[in-house]
């Protein structure tokens, strides 16, 4: 199998290096973080290349040559051998916002994620990130303050009251749909409560799960070494994210997908990851269910894994699941997640928090990597 991607580790530091040059020239942008699997050292074939830029200020134009850009570059890979993702999306800052931050501490970095989506996703996927060019002095200091803080308490704690939030507006959802008789609508629903709900758990470990294309079975295995292992799969049925549910499946899957799910089984096999075939499909079925449902419902048809059958007895199931997994939100709220407390009201000042609540911004990038060893009902910050 590696003789499937014999050069991938070398093409991604090459396109890398590509992406860097070409983004980190168009007028506006002060800087690029590196985010994402690459950034980690956790890449395999089928990692995008993650960046967040920082603009130097809010003009709408810069963003939109930067993503005419990646567009370009994206195009090129594609067309001069094997195709690429360049993800940046909406997950950038400004220089003003990135030096508000770094002056803030972990009441201020929780503040930033419960208003804003670009924190509450940015700072993720800029975990254990570096700045592309280290000479960048903000950009360097905004990338280190983001993954000193990631698993500060506070943090953790908005996190899990912000998936609890979703977990709970999906359940009511999926219940109104169910009541109107619009059964895939709620079966949607219930499975994007289901995703939060692992989400809640995941975050009260003081673990995050990375890439979508491997993510329930990481998630089976952070669950497996906490004793945890019954809940993850009570959480996985309902998602209709079990591999006994996928390989049960009698309807093929289109072609499109079974490429992907070929390549990502390669791709595993390349870096040596210990995954099975039915684990592996289901990965890359419950993560496109997701795509298609959101973005492509065009695509979709009887390979999608909504279980609608079973909807009734899998929205019990997600109630009761979502009364045990209160606890990890009580928690949240019960140590001031963020939102209210701290620094919030001097948000934005340089030098607005206490001395206590400066964040250590040359801890190294592995610091809070999660190695939390809690069950759900009380946030544990990762400290690996």
């Amino acid at each position: 199998m590696q003789t499937f991607f014999p050069r991938w580790r070398e093409l991604q530091r090459d396109r890398l290096d590509e992406a860097v040059r070409t983004l980190g020239a168009v007028p506006g942008v002060h800087g690029l973080l590196i985010g994402g699997s690459v950034a980690r050292g956790e890449a395999w074939p089928m990692s995008d290349i993650d960046l967040l830029p920082l603009y130097a200020d809010t003009a709408p134009h810069v963003a939109e040559l930067v993503e005419t850009r990646r567009a370009e570059l994206v195009d090129w890979w594609a067309a001069s051998g094997r195709a690429q993702s360049l993800d940046l999306g909406r997950l950038a800052f400004t220089v003003d916002e990135a030096r508000a931050a770094v002056a803030s501490g972990p009441a201020g970095a929780a503040a930033r994620l419960r208003a804003d989506a670009r924190w509450f996703h940015g700072m993720d996927k800029a975990y254990g990130g570096r700045a592309a060019d280290p000479e960048s002095s903000l950009t360097d200091r905004f990338a280190r303050w983001i993954t000193a803080m990631r698993f500060e308490p506070l943090v953790v704690e908005a996190r899990i009251a912000r998936w609890y939030e979703d977990a709970g507006a999906a359940r009511e959802q999926a219940h109104t749909a169910r009541r109107a008789g619009r059964h895939e609508e709620a079966a949607g629903q219930l499975r994007e409560a289901a995703r939060a709900l692992r989400q809640v758990a995941v975050e009260s470990w003081g673990e995050r799960l990375g890439s979508m294309g491997r993510e329930w079975t990481r998630f089976e295995r952070m669950a497996l070494v906490r004793g945890e292992d019954a809940l993850a799969a009570r959480i996985a049925r309902i998602a209709g994210a079990h591999p006994d549910d996928v390989a049960r499946g009698t309807a093929p899957l289109p072609g499109w997908l079974q490429e992907r799910v070929d390549l990502c089984w390669a791709a595993r096999r390349a870096v040596g990851e210990d995954v099975t075939v039915e684990q592996n499909t289901r990965d890359q079925v419950a993560a496109f269910t997701l795509h298609v449902t959101r973005h492509r419902p065009d695509l979709g048809g009887a390979w999608l894994t909504l279980r609608a059958p079973h909807l009734d007895v899998d929205l019990d199931e997600l109630d009761a699941l979502y009364g045990e997994l209160s606890g990890a939100s009580v928690a949240a709220a019960a140590s001031g997640g963020g939102a209210s407390g701290g620094d919030s009201s001097s948000d934005g000042a340089p030098g607005g928090d206490t001395a206590d609540e400066s964040p250590a911004v040359d801890d190294p990038a592995g610091r809070g990597r999660g190695r939390g060893r809690g069950k759900p009902g009380r946030a544990v910050p990762g400290r690996g």
